[in-house]
């Protein structure tokens, strides 16, 4: 038998790795997918911006979902969000150039935009998310490629922006004609109310891309995105010399998802998902304040994968990461999420890997290792 792996779900052995930022098999709905739904069109070449089926069901569900009408037009289909990312950097921005990131970030952001050889620039962050002055004097002082942000859930620290500053963030990317990438993989996971609207609907003059993907919703395997803005921003990214190449991208994988948001298939695992998703937050919460007491802090994500925590001050949670494995628990280290910073005492914790038995017992063993 073949020792390699066949996915990212083998479970490491003997331990509750916190650190998993994504579903596990348990929230991966097989049984609502039919492979009959794939005909010849679907095995062609695809338009450079995505079948224009799929396109048209996404917008129809979108803005039953997000409260804005989204056109299929607007939309592109892309390979996942770390696709559409890589896409942006490629088209709209050159290495050497500079890029402005929130601070905390997602890890594998400030990874992709170092691939590229970007200069990464780190902006404040306040309670609301993206500070709107911080941000406006680092716009004026250097002169951006782009702005990444992730204004819903945000990866790592849970943040979720109100809708008032999400309309300075664009208002300033507006103002300053600086695209403003919105990262907005999330927000369809609020445990709470309905999703936000996404920063691309918000203002159709303002230079704003937002990216949704799939890997969150329903399956990362499928590897299937979108990323949604103006006409102009569209096209600038379908003409890109890698689907000009090979067509849209994911035919097959659309045709595969396109029925569930017209049957209703996805809506419904949707609501599942997030019930179960905010049964599991809880019960990570509940076993941290009962192990951990105030020598954890953390503030309830109401969406999302992750929760964003901190240890007494002097605790190092690199160093003593060792020891958590040792003990049978693991978590990424927040020093992970920052481009140059001395803070060392955070960790981010996702619950969305593991079930409630899993996720008492690793609240359990991380109390033992702080104690």
């Amino acid at each position: 038998m073949s020792r390699l792996a066949t996915t990212q779900l083998t479970r490491p052995e003997g331990i509750i790795d916190l650190s998993i930022g994504q579903p596990d098999a348990s929230l991966l709905p097989t049984s609502i997918f039919d492979a009959n739904n794939i005909d010849a069109p679907s095995l062609a070449y695809g338009a450079p911006a995505g079948d224009g089926r799929f396109r048209e069901a996404m917008g129809h569900w979108l803005t039953e979902h997000c409260g804005t009408q989204v056109k299929g037009e607007a939309l592109l289909i892309t390979n996942g969000s770390s696709n559409a990312i890589d896409m942006i950097c490629t088209r709209f921005s050159r290495a050497g150039d500079t890029v402005l990131v929130e601070e905390p970030t997602y890890f594998i952001a400030l990874k992709q935009f170092t691939d590229h050889g970007l200069n990464v620039v780190p902006v404040a962050m306040d309670d609301n998310g993206l500070e709107p002055e911080a941000l406006a004097t680092a716009i004026e002082q250097y002169q951006p490629a782009f702005i990444y942000s992730i204004p819903s859930f945000h990866n790592p620290t849970g943040i979720d922006q109100p809708l008032p500053r999400r309309q300075q963030l664009v208002a300033i990317a507006k103002q300053h004609q600086c695209l403003l990438v919105a990262d907005e993989v999330y927000p369809l996971l609020d445990y709470d109310k309905e999703p936000a609207a996404p920063l691309a609907s918000l203002d159709a003059d303002a230079p704003v891309l937002s990216i949704g993907t799939f890997s969150k919703i329903l399956a990362p395997g499928l590897r299937l995105g979108w990323l949604q803005g103006s006409p102009d921003l569209i096209d600038q990214l379908s003409s890109s010399g890698l689907i000009s190449s090979g067509g849209g991208l994911s035919p097959v994988t659309s045709a595969l998802v396109r029925p569930l948001l017209i049957n209703g298939h996805l809506s419904q695992h949707l609501a599942q998902l997030r019930h179960t998703l905010k049964e599991r937050r809880d019960t990570l919460v509940n076993a941290l304040h009962r192990h951990c007491g105030d020598r954890l802090q953390f503030n309830l994500p109401h969406g999302g994968y992750f929760l964003w925590a901190h240890t007494q001050a002097d605790i190092d949670t690199q160093k003593l990461l060792p020891k958590a494995k040792a003990e049978g628990v693991g978590y990424l280290p927040g020093a992970a999420c920052y481009t140059h910073t001395n803070k060392t005492n955070a960790m981010r914790l996702c619950f969305a890997f593991y079930d409630k038995e899993e996720l008492a017992l690793a609240g359990e063993r991380l109390g033992a290792i702080l104690n």
